[in-house]
């Protein structure tokens, strides 16, 4: 009797705690699934942000589906790739929109044994020299890290972003290449469009 009156009371509380979590009616707020748009999403004239993850696992899937073709570095070797530069001339995406892209696209591809395998991924010196210099870590000016990348066998991941404008609609071109640091060749690029508009 006294445990059901507990376990009751105990219900009731949890109850009230999950009301009480609810946004109010009426309203829309809340955990939304990264799949799908939002009407305020679907309203504005920049890149939804289901393109961009979309754009994301694009970009990772055809790197791997190349990675398996060509080699980067010599056989029992694996190439290094620096996160580069985003070019966003867009003027009204943020660059952390683009960034965001990169930085998914690098984590699915770390997920990858095949991949790892093939290519190192490294953090951008400047990164790492502020934190050594927190951390005392070596120095700023000899900072703890690796010796200089073979620019043969090196790549910078960048991206371009352009935007054309034509009244109330928007046409995106969004571009990653992976640039060769020693000929300065674009070895890899994966693209996507995308036109937005209200009618």
């Amino acid at each position: 009797m006294i445990v059901n009156r507990i376990t009751c009371v105990a219900l009731l509380a949890s109850l009230g705690l999950l009301a009480g979590c609810n946004p109010p009616r009426g309203t829309t707020s809340g955990r939304v699934d990264p799949s799908i748009s939002t009407p305020a999403e679907v309203r504005d004239p920049r890149v939804l942000p289901v393109s961009l993850s979309e754009f994301s696992d694009q970009v990772a899937m055809e790197i791997a589906q190349d990675l398996g073709k060509r080699q980067l570095a010599p056989a029992g070797q694996r190439a290094t790739i620096i996160l580069g530069d985003i070019n966003n001339k867009t003027q009204i995406v943020s660059s952390t929109d683009f960034e965001y892209v990169r930085s998914k696209t690098r984590n699915s591809l770390l997920k990858s044994e095949f991949v790892r395998g093939k290519v190192m991924w490294v953090e951008n010196r400047a990164r790492l020299a502020q934190l050594a210099a927190r951390e005392g870590v070596g120095t700023v000016e000899n900072p703890a890290g690796p010796p200089a990348y073979d620019p043969r066998y090196t790549y910078t991941l960048n991206g371009d972003m352009f935007r054309i404008s034509r009244g109330t609609t928007n046409l995106y071109w969004m571009e990653y290449q992976l640039v060769n640091f020693s000929t300065n060749e674009i070895v890899f690029s994966s693209a996507t469009e995308e036109k937005r508009g209200t009618f």
